[in-house]
């Protein structure tokens, strides 16, 4: 007979397939990114954005939102196998999403100093790309401080995400608190010792003490 699922667990299940619907459906605005015909894509409104960027920027704030929600449920698992398992898989899938951004804001730069963009840039738009930008932010000495603060950002996204996929396999996290940034036990592991050292306590205090006969005179 199968074991029950806890109610801890069934909340997990249930916060996972919320992520990954929100992680389908900027898949779906990713595939129409590129399409100009609103008839012929999935969210015709999405498609009559004229700004590449503003699609983009969609894209990335929706995709974020299901893989951020979906790590950190990951880490809820109590079974080590299971909680490892998906954070290894989600931390992947992240990393692979997150490096075609951060070569875009590393071409970005050759693109706009020299107008070079060769084929990969060509298959990103980088051109449509670097439009939008203008639009949004002019094309001064301002754009060159919007593309080093985007890259920055896209660094961050690829950075932390790896770190810290790699840090909870080994049960640990990264804390921000009081005492500023550090690295600590997982939340859920912790969760899971002091129960444990409870249910000893309980254990000991429960165990009768044994009792020492009388000795009868002879």
């Amino acid at each position: 007979m199968a074991k029950e699922l806890s109610k801890h667990n069934k909340i997990v299940i249930s916060l996972l397939a919320l992520s990954v619907s929100i992680i389908i459906v900027g898949i779906m605005f990713l595939l129409n990114a590129m399409q100009e015909n609103p008839e012929d894509g999935f969210f015709p409104a999405f498609c009559a954005i004229s700004n590449l960027l503003a699609k983009y920027i969609i894209v990335i704030v929706t995709m974020a939102t299901g893989i951020m929600l979906f790590s950190n449920v990951s880490l809820q698992w109590e079974d080590k196998k299971l909680r490892n398992g998906f954070t290894i898989g989600i931390t992947a899938f992240s990393t692979i999403l997150t490096v075609p951004l951060v070569y875009v804001f590393i071409a970005i730069f050759v693109y706009h100093g020299t107008g070079a963009m060769g084929p990969v840039g060509k298959i990103m738009a980088l051109d449509r790309i670097e439009e939008g930008f203008i639009a949004w932010f002019g094309n001064g000495a301002f754009l060159w401080v919007v593309y080093v603060f985007m890259l920055i950002l896209s660094i961050v996204f690829i950075t932390v995400p790896l770190v810290s996929g790699v840090l909870a396999v080994y049960g640990k996290a990264i804390q921000v608190g009081k005492g500023g940034i550090k690295i600590g036990v997982l939340p859920i592991i912790e969760k899971q010792q002091k129960a444990a050292a409870q249910e000893e306590k309980v254990e000991e205090v429960a165990e009768p003490e044994p009792v020492e006969e009388e000795k009868t005179e002879e």
